[in-house]
């Protein structure tokens, strides 16, 4: 199973990451699960977020269009060694920010799809800091636990089914900033 979970060292540019996190560190709302009953639960899942698909100001275009054709690289680089997939369309991509708090875990274990997250194959996670501590990216597969150690700009791809439970450990000093995206 772990063949199917690719890193792309510095698919990102450092100077990328930068303006991404001060154009996007903004205007965020509290990430939600899929729960209905408790659609933001921080014992789940703490953090901010915010649709980057979706920018008004002209800086925020140019950002989120960069940041588009490297999940598109990162996606060509999959389909290059896993030819069968497809991808046409980047569904969602999201900021997201972890701030260093009192929860157990950045995003308890869970899976990409399901019912109500449907239109995604392929899950993308780029680190764009790494002036935190904790927030390690972690795998819950048949094998075992494991982690993906990521740097400024480091991406993990890997399909979004129920095969790839994953998590983001508690933050405990400083804030993690990362983009996540799922292509269809």
């Amino acid at each position: 199973m772990k063949d199917y979970i690719v890193e792309v060292k510095k698919l990102i540019p450092k100077n990328l990451c930068e303006k991404i996190i001060s154009y996007f560190d903004k205007e965020m709302s509290d990430a939600s699960t899929v729960n209905d009953q408790t659609p933001v639960d921080k014992e789940v899942r703490n953090c901010l977020t915010r649709d980057i698909l979706n920018s008004t100001s002209l800086g925020e275009k140019i950002c989120s269009n960069a940041a588009q054709e490297k999940i598109f690289e990162c996606v060509t680089h999959y389909e290059n060694l896993y030819p069968n997939i497809g991808i046409k369309k980047i569904s969602q991509l999201d900021f997201l920010k972890y701030e260093s708090n009192k929860y157990k875990a950045g995003y308890k274990f869970h899976k990409d799809f399901g019912d109500k997250c449907n239109e995604r194959h392929l899950s993308i996670s780029v680190c764009l800091n790494n002036d935190f501590e904790g927030g390690e990216f972690v795998f819950d597969l048949a094998d075992g636990k494991h982690t993906i150690p990521q740097n400024i700009g480091d991406a993990v791809i890997f399909p979004s089914n129920f095969m790839f439970p994953h998590q983001v450990n508690q933050v405990t000093r400083g804030t993690r900033y990362a983009l996540i995206g799922w292509v269809i």
